[in-house]
């Protein structure tokens, strides 16, 4: 079902370890995100702690790059780094806060209904954060000018590595929250699972290899967050890491290493994860806020081919919107797709 992964060997980095780099990561990251070569070098450390099993993996991958192929690492992410794209200031992050209206919340306190909620859904916001969390991936799954500019077809592999990219990108929000946070990790990646065990009945797999099937979906995508992981260890290297798991994992090498589509989808990944780590505490873990936007062409085109298990999820997830009362507020954001003038998406783009 999954093709060969090529880049994902070795343990998962521990929580605690992830948490550690993280915290470090996110107050230089708002404050300057550019260092004086024009790559990330502010407060990112550059090997996590000694005994840590990332580390050693990291100083074995280190050890195994000679020092012209550091360079020329550099200065590929200085190259993507160059593209405006790539950046999100701290007020355009605010941009993309929104505001969920939950019926039950907003009735008096001492309303009967509220009351009983209150005892008998404790986990009730989490749950809500959850349904937040997977409404945002599902969008992205359907967003055609998004899925075409990145190169993403139909098929299901790259949409199960689009999909779980974007559960990596709220993971690694969640994994700087700590403990607090830790439940909602948990549940937000098992709806992935969920879907995926959708995808899987779509296809009608046989039931006896069904559960062999789903686990070995799951262990390229885990290996896939892993070498994400991994392309956090070195900040003056990381825009050209991420381009390498990319090409290693979801496009299978089987692209050139200059695609256009996965240089555009290395952009978004990094100005995606800028925008998880500037939103406020209370704003992400509720689940307050959309995808910053990308540049992309929209207008007629082709219109795309699903195959038959793809139609119909989308059926069952259009089924889901229209059952799905929560109201979204969002009186100061852009479209959800911005589109830029045709000159200036070509200068953008790259293409």
């Amino acid at each position: 079902m999954i093709r060969p992964l090529a880049a994902a060997a070795g343990g998962r980095p521990s929580a605690s370890h992830v948490r550690r780099r993280l915290r470090a990561w996110r107050q230089p990251l708002l404050n300057k995100w550019l260092g004086e070569e024009g790559i990330w070098l502010q407060g990112l450390p550059a090997l996590a702690s000694r005994g840590s099993s990332t580390a050693r993996a990291t100083g074995q991958f280190e050890k195994q790059l000679m020092p012209e192929d550091i360079l020329h690492l550099r200065a590929l992410s200085m190259t993507i780094m160059q593209d405006p794209v790539c950046e999100l200031r701290p007020e355009e992050a605010l941009q993309y806060v929104v505001e969920h209206s939950d019926p039950i919340q907003e009735m008096p306190v001492w309303h009967p209904r509220r009351a009983w909620t209150t005892i008998s859904q404790p986990s009730r916001a989490r749950k809500l954060a959850v349904g937040r969390y997977h409404r945002l991936i599902l969008e992205r799954l359907d967003n055609e000018p998004l899925l075409a500019a990145f190169g993403v077809d139909t098929g299901f592999n790259m949409q199960a590595y689009f999909m779980i990219l974007h559960a990596w990108l709220l993971h690694q929000r969640l994994v700087v929250e700590g403990s607090k946070a830790k439940k909602l990790d948990e549940e937000m990646f098992e709806t992935c699972w969920t879907m995926t065990r959708q995808w899987l009945l779509l296809k009608k797999i046989p039931e006896y290899r069904f559960d062999a099937e789903l686990q070995n979906v799951q262990e390229y995508m885990l290996g896939c967050c892993i070498a994400m992981d991994r392309s956090l260890e070195r900040p003056d290297v990381l825009p050209a890491r991420v381009q390498q798991c990319l090409w290693n994992n979801m496009y299978s090498g089987q692209v050139k290493k200059d695609h256009k589509g996965m240089m555009r989808l290395t952009k978004y990944l990094l100005r995606q994860l800028s925008l998880m780590l500037q939103l406020e505490t209370e704003c992400f873990l509720n689940g307050n806020f959309v995808w910053a936007d990308f540049p992309v062409r929209t207008g007629p085109g082709k219109p795309v081919e699903l195959p038959e298990w793809r139609a119909k999820f989308r059926d069952e997830v259009e089924e889901y919107k229209r059952l799905d009362t929560e109201t979204v507020h969002r009186p100061r954001l852009p479209p959800a797709s911005q589109t830029l003038p045709e000159q200036e998406a070509k200068d953008r783009l790259g293409t």
